[in-house]
């Protein structure tokens, strides 16, 4: 059975919103590890995807330099690195897929030595439009 995960680094943040408390964080592209074993950690394939994380009952800490954009034509934060905790738990790095989670969230990326950190009380991601292949064996 075929294992995905998100890496943040190498991941272009587009923004991140407030809606009616809701932080909406717009990835014009999320990089995607899928392996048949444990993704990441395990020989498998690179993938690039649009996404939408949406974080509940947010709070939003830190900001970006509009240089960090800039440097990649307006593009988008290529993000550094990150983690992502889920009630205590910390993953380096990696956000996993499928995510729909309740509880005590923490996301943290680095941008230029930049931090911004996202909490709030559930977690739930939306990957958009079609994976486009780029690296490693393509599958058959």
């Amino acid at each position: 059975m075929l294992s995905q995960v998100i890496e943040i680094h190498d991941s272009a943040l587009d923004e991140i919103r407030l809606e009616g408390g809701t932080a909406v964080l717009h990835f014009l592209e999320v990089y995607i590890h899928a392996s048949e074993g444990r993704p990441a950690l395990e020989s498998g394939t690179g993938w690039t995807q649009e996404a939408v994380i949406r974080i509940g009952n947010a709070r939003i800490e830190g900001e970006f330099p509009p240089e960090s954009r800039e440097a990649y034509g307006g593009y988008a934060h290529y993000l550094y690195d990150g983690s992502l905790a889920i009630n205590g738990t910390i993953s380096n790095n990696l956000i996993p897929i499928p995510l729909d989670v309740h509880g005590e969230i923490e996301l943290t990326m680095e941008c230029w030595g930049y931090i911004v950190r996202v909490c709030g009380s559930s977690a739930k991601l939306e990957l958009i439009g079609k994976a486009k292949h780029v690296e490693g064996q393509h599958p058959a």
